[in-house]
Parts: structure tokens; C-alpha cells; sequence
């Protein structure tokens, strides 16, 4: 299986709601490293999950616990590899 992982991506709190953030993560996933990897994952900060949830990412694992960093696991399958 091949993984890749998102890291430190911000918006600043007053520009929140704007469409950046999605613009951001919809700007990554066309990336190649996004595209080649069967499971993403991202750690999320705890005022980003839902945000993240909505882009389609899921608890890793089912699990919703806070990890040793203070972050939150998620990950997503990318169910566009190997399509033409």
C-alpha cells in the first residue's frame, strides 16, 4: 500500500468560511503524491476535524481520540486511483 500524509496546513481564523481551506486540500488531492497513494492520512487539529470529515476523511482507524501530539488521526482511501 502506498501512504502519504498531510501535514501543518492553516488558514487563518478570520478568513475561515471563505473556501480557502477546501481550495487548499482539492488543490493537493489533484496532486501526484495524493494520486498515487491508496490511503492518505492527516493529523487534525481538534478545531479541523469537522472540517476535514466534510472533505471526506475519517477517524484513522475508527479511532476518535486525541494522539500523544494533541491531534486527531485521520484518513482518507483514494477510491480515484487506477481510474481512467
Amino acid at each position: 500500500m502506498t501512504e502519504s500524509i498531510l501535514l501543518t496546513i492553516f488558514v487563518l481564523p478570520e478568513l475561515h468560511g471563505n473556501g480557502i481551506g477546501r481550495y487548499i486540500i482539492q488543490t493537493l488531492e489533484q496532486d501526484e503524491l495524493f494520486l498515487r497513494a491508496d490511503r492518505i492520512e492527516i493529523p487534525a487539529s481538534i478545531t479541523a476535524v469537522e472540517f476535514y470529515k466534510k472533505q471526506g476523511y475519517d477517524y484513522k482507524n475508527g479511532v476518535n481520540e486525541l494522539d500523544d501530539e494533541g491531534h486527531y488521526r485521520l484518513e482518507k482511501f483514494n477510491v480515484k486511483k487506477g481510474v481512467d
